[in-house]
């Protein structure tokens, strides 16, 4: 179950040496405590056939964290790799590469 006093906010983005991308975001519990919270999209996630679009980087990864850490009691890490696994997942339909305009 989701606690609905829990909050995550969109900080902005960092571009990473190696092409890949670190998304910031800032994570509030129902107790108040603040943290901060880092997704890191590697490079490959964003080429080949089912690559993410970096205009959608942003929303995959809040989904990702609403997923991952709204609702649970573990603890939240500093940082996460976000994985082809999660883009998959929280991709919103009809947003495939692979489909070109004819």
């Amino acid at each position: 179950m989701k606690d609905p006093k829990s909050t995550i906010r969109y900080l902005g983005f960092q571009a990473l040496s190696d092409g890949g991308r670190r998304f910031d975001f800032s994570f509030t519990r129902s107790d108040a405590s603040l943290q901060s919270i880092s997704v890191k999209a590697a490079s490959e996630l964003f080429f080949g056939p089912n690559h993410m679009a970096i205009q959608e980087c942003a929303a995959i990864c809040l989904a990702t964290l609403k997923t991952r850490v709204l609702g649970t009691s573990v603890t939240v890490p500093a940082s996460i790799k976000l994985t082809s696994e999660d883009v998959a997942q929280h991709r919103k339909p009809g947003k495939t590469s692979g489909r070109r305009r004819a």
